[in-house]
């Protein structure tokens, strides 16, 4: 008997990651959802998967949430790897800082999940 395909949809609690998740969920997928607000939980209860409450810039987090999804089901095919948006603002005015937390969110989580998955 073939097996439903899994996936991880990070952000997933409300908005695109939510709609990405329900819609993943209606095409027969298995999922595994996180978010820093711990609204992932809920929106995990009602598609009957795990949720847990994390955040994409902490390699701890990531580790654990592919952790949670091989524990479950034993394979992991597919990552939604949604998250927040770059700092806004004035672009000249904007500082370093906030560059660097945005690079974080947007690019350095998508690093962080590929290294955990591709073991």
């Amino acid at each position: 008997m073939e097996r439903a395909p899994v996936a991880i949809v990070t952000a997933g609690s409300k908005g695109i990651g939510a709609a990405i998740a329900r819609l993943l969920s209606a095409d027969g997928y298995r999922l595994v959802l996180m978010s820093s607000s711990g609204d992932a939980e809920e929106v995990a209860d009602e598609l009957g998967a795990p949720g847990l409450t994390g955040s994409v810039t902490s390699s701890e987090d990531v580790a654990r949430l592919l952790g949670n999804a091989v524990e479950e089901f034993g394979q992991v095919d597919a990552v939604v790897n949604n998250t927040g948006h770059l700092p806004k603002g004035d672009l000249l005015e904007i500082p370093d800082d906030d560059w660097h937390t945005g690079l974080d969110l947007v690019l350095l989580n998508v690093v962080r999940m590929a290294r955990v998955v591709a073991r």
